[in-house]
């Protein structure tokens, strides 16, 4: 599959994820933030729509002889490519290139060192032979203004083999907007299930 078709496949999910989970995204900041794999998660639940059911979509996927369940920072791993990444689109159970479309790695809100993630993504894409490989950083920053979005989104990506550097996902006023689309969707819920939840009038 193309990188454009792959690239766009991503885009479209980010935005369903930003616009149906800003509640899960606000919480980045929080003393008790939601972890990057439930993020990972939602994220694999929009991509798997956008791919057809041929396509396994999981996080945090165990290879069987080749990966370990347990994150870095858990244990140690002697292999940076036997760390499982955050989202694997593949055919469980087969290997090469064909049967194996893209890893992911999802970071919330920076990427502390580069040069690392972009060594181990690598390895990993090329041990696995998987057609596409990207660091993906949601950029979720507290804002600073009184009014709006408790958070702001500003995704940004580096697809392997690629430059040395992450590019915007969205322009800047289209990230803006995301992130208030994505707060007023989920005002919108809220209110809703207040609404229903209330006792009905006699």
């Amino acid at each position: 599959m193309s990188y454009i078709n792959t690239e766009a496949r991503l885009r479209t999910a980010l935005i369903t994820l930003i616009l149906d989970e800003y509640s899960l995204l606000e919480t980045v900041h929080l003393p008790l933030p939601a972890s990057e794999r439930v993020i990972a998660n939602q994220l694999a639940w929009r991509l798997r729509t956008e791919y057809e059911r041929s396509w396994d979509v999981d996080v945090e996927y165990n290879r069987v002889g080749h990966g370990s369940t347990v994150k870095a920072g858990r244990a140690s791993q002697p292999d940076p490519a036997t760390r499982p990444v955050d989202i694997s689109i593949h055919h469980r159970g087969l290997s090469g290139r064909n049967d194996n479309l893209m890893v992911v790695e999802l970071k919330t809100h920076g990427v502390e060192d580069l040069d690392a993630e972009v060594a181990r993504l690598r390895k990993t894409q090329q041990h696995y032979d998987y057609q596409h490989a990207v660091l993906l950083d949601l950029g979720i920053t507290r804002n600073k203004e009184t009014e709006g979005p408790p958070v702001l989104l500003r995704p940004s990506w580096l697809w392997l083999p690629g430059t040395r550097s992450l590019s915007p996902v969205f322009d800047d006023d289209s990230a803006a907007q995301l992130s208030v689309d994505g707060w007023q969707a989920r005002k919108g819920r809220t209110a809703a299930l207040r609404a229903a939840q209330k006792p009905g009038l006699d």
